[in-house]
């Protein structure tokens, strides 16, 4: 999802943070009445989070934010109930998501794979929370597009593993060479859906540029090119 369907670009991801972790501070401190130290409060988060990202690292498996933001809540003494959970996790991400664009014509785009009878499907590497995704998409009129949203820390699985690429086309009810994946990076990505069986296209970004593209990979610019790859690829079966 990210720098496919979102662009996120080059961005440094300290200033964000502590952009977010000013106001999630202050919306506590306003509506819930905690006390404390800012600075207390941005270390523990900082360390909290980091650890789990470390932790996804050698274990394969993401996590979920909001369940991390929640248990330090409580070691901190705040008192939250799921709903204000989830009011601040979307704090947490809203420094970003102001970051973030998305192609002028991609909704449109979406329309036309949809009007051609195409199920449409998200599998994202992420530790961000689903209602704080989920919640960016439907600000962004792009959520009702899909048919379904993978979202990694929920499947256990991440990519490139072959398992979440086939669990997918499962429910979509598809054989996997039926599929066309589209992602912007070669390792979980291209690798990643070719060895689960689909058809895989790649979204150039500043990621993948002056890498090896695998043979016979279609690489693309922009979404809106879509369309007529798909059709190339229809053609050819």
């Amino acid at each position: 999802m990210g720098d496919t369907l979102l662009n996120y670009g080059k961005i440094d991801p300290h200033e964000p943070f502590f952009q977010a972790a000013a106001q999630t501070w202050r919306w506590l401190k306003e509506n819930h009445h905690v006390k404390g130290f800012r600075w207390v409060y941005t270390i523990r988060s900082l360390f909290a989070i980091h650890l789990r990202m470390i932790w996804s690292h050698f274990t394969g498996h993401d996590f979920d934010s909001l369940q991390v933001l929640k248990t330090l809540g409580r070691k901190m003494g705040h008192n939250l109930n799921d709903q204000q959970y989830e009011d601040l996790v979307w704090l947490w991400y809203e420094p970003l998501a102001k970051l973030v664009t998305i192609e002028p014509d991609i909704h449109q785009t979406l329309t036309k794979l949809k009007c051609r009878g195409l199920k449409l499907a998200i599998i994202s590497n992420t530790f961000v929370s689903a209602s704080v995704l989920d919640r960016h998409l439907k600000q962004l009129n792009l959520f009702d597009f899909f048919d379904f949203i993978y979202y990694s820390y929920m499947f256990n699985k991440r990519k490139p593993n072959p398992e979440m690429f086939l669990s997918a086309a499962k429910k979509l009810n598809l054989s996997p060479h039926e599929i066309v994946f589209v992602g912007d990076r070669i390792d979980n990505d291209v690798m990643g859906s070719l060895n689960a069986g689909m058809i895989a296209v790649l979204k150039k970004t500043h990621i993948n540029i002056h890498k090896k593209i695998p043979p016979g990979v279609t690489v693309i610019e922009n979404l809106s090119e879509l369309p007529d790859v798909i059709e190339k690829i229809n053609a050819a079966v």
